[in-house]
């Protein structure tokens, strides 16, 4: 009887494990495939601009001289976005294979406070309130975090009025700390507030054909997050815009 029991023990063991890794498997088989439609998706316009103006340069089609300078000036700028799209596309791959984190501690205190002092040369119109009251150490990627903060304050450049207010806090409670940055800017429609980061994908796109952005921002910060095993969530914020309200686990 015990032979039998210790059996099926270790036949459920292997059903259990090999269930386990189908579907993992799965999973990443389901990543790969949203990835792959994301990149599709978001190389197609660029492509079919570049391949359009080309086309007509090389047939010599254009009217006029002023004409042509605006043809070689929408190819450079398509091109200049496609690099950055790349970019974005290369990152999020990176960070979709990445199964532990990279750690270093750094004050993140420090390295908000350099990259608001940047958003203020670039935006100087834009009033910024940043709140935080102390040394904020923590273990973690500083260079996807960085990354982080710069696609949220590039964000409110391109998309709030120059002179719309922004207020930044950084605080520490218990085993985590809170990042939240809000923006008197538009904000999102309202039905995207609750819906999952699929959604805010779609609204990123129809935001960077106006702006030259890579239509990824959003998934970016995200998945940073997320490779910090926090959370991301996206609300309207008290100014009337856009809240990003970010959450990280403080690693001991």
């Amino acid at each position: 009887f015990i032979l039998i029991a210790n059996f099926l023990a270790s036949l459920l063991i292997i059903w259990n494990s090999k269930r386990q890794r189908v579907r993992r498997e799965k999973d990443q088989l389901q990543k790969m495939q949203e990835f792959l439609g994301d990149a599709a998706h978001e190389l197609r316009t660029p492509l079919t601009v570049i391949k359009g103006y080309s086309e007509l340069l090389a047939q010599k089609k254009m009217p006029t001289q002023e004409d042509e300078r605006r043809a070689f000036e929408r190819l450079e700028s398509e091109i200049s976005r496609m690099d950055t799209l790349i970019s974005d596309l290369l990152l999020l791959a990176e960070i979709g294979e990445t199964s532990t984190v990279t750690r270093s501690i750094f004050d993140l205190g420090e390295l908000l406070n350099n990259h608001i002092n940047d958003f203020k040369v670039i935006s100087p119109a834009h009033p910024v309130t940043y709140i935080c009251d102390e040394v904020m150490e923590y273990s973690g990627s500083q260079v996807h975090l960085q990354r982080l903060i710069q696609n949220a304050l590039l964000n409110i450049d391109r998309h709030t009025p120059k002179d719309s207010p922004v207020i930044i806090s950084l605080s520490s409670k218990g085993k985590e700390i809170h990042l939240l940055i809000e923006d008197g800017g538009p904000g999102l429609n309202e039905s995207v507030y609750g819906e999952g980061i699929r959604s805010l994908r779609r609204f990123d796109r129809s935001r960077s054909r106006e702006t030259g952005g890579s239509g990824l921002g959003m998934s970016i910060m995200n998945a940073v997050v997320v490779m910090h095993k926090g959370d991301f969530t996206l609300r309207k914020s008290s100014l009337g815009g856009l809240a990003i309200d970010i959450r990280l686990p403080i690693s001991r």
